[in-house]
């Protein structure tokens, strides 16, 4: 008894020295995946409506090797899957030059050829269209673990302009890439803040491999 009582007090003792510690704080809402879908360019751009792209963003300080990873949609009987697997072409992919996803970094899809993009590299060259009445998008692992999604109540595009809007051709960009796919969570660029340009020399109204204009 005498032994307990000298414990209890030697840690009463020690709790009272040491400092409080505190766990550090989130800053990525749970159920957030380490990777997301951060910008889709499903109108293409001022050269061609054809001309799309799509932005991954690796939200880790980890870089993140995606082989055997898909990017989907579409309807069952007519499904696009962009595959990585480095150097083969696979279904819907034309060509993988990278599968590594570099910490904190972005990688960028481009539809049919490396000028969709014109200044900025492809990572992947994929084929298959992204219809402007919308889709689903979906980003499965390896192990086809669903990872993340964009517009996945399947409706219209929650942002994202065609030659008819304000800001024409607009890519529709992911606000905080911290937070869940959600019709909030996404804007049209702004017109303002843009990056690369198109096959004809306009610039875009996206960016491409850059941070987004609407980002929170």
């Amino acid at each position: 008894m005498k032994t307990n009582a000298m414990l209890v007090a030697f840690l009463l003792a020690m709790a009272a020295v040491l400092p409080a510690i505190s766990l550090p704080k989130l800053s990525q809402q749970q159920g957030v995946p380490s990777i997301v879908i951060n910008e889709v360019a499903w109108a293409g751009t001022a050269a061609s409506p054809t001309d799309e792209w799509i932005e991954l963003k690796n939200n880790t300080s980890t870089d993140i090797d995606l082989t055997g990873w898909t990017v989907s949609w579409g309807d069952s009987d007519d499904r696009k899957i962009i595959h990585f697997v480095l150097g083969q072409a696979k279904s819907n992919t034309t060509e993988v030059r990278t599968h590594i996803l570099p910490a904190r970094g972005l990688l960028l899809l481009e539809r049919s050829d490396d000028t969709t993009v014109k200044d900025v590299n492809a990572d992947v060259i994929f084929t298959g269209a992204l219809r402007n009445e919308g889709e689903t998008l979906e980003l499965r692992n390896a192990n086809n673990d669903l990872i993340d999604t964009v517009n996945q109540n399947g409706g219209a595009w929650p942002a994202g302009t065609t030659n008819s809007g304000n800001v024409p051709y607009a890519s529709m960009e992911r606000i905080n890439p911290l937070t869940k796919d959600d019709d909030s969570n996404w804007a049209s660029n702004n017109g303002t803040v843009r990056n690369g340009r198109d096959a004809d020399g306009n610039l875009i109204n996206g960016t491409p491999r850059a941070e987004n204009s609407q980002k929170k």
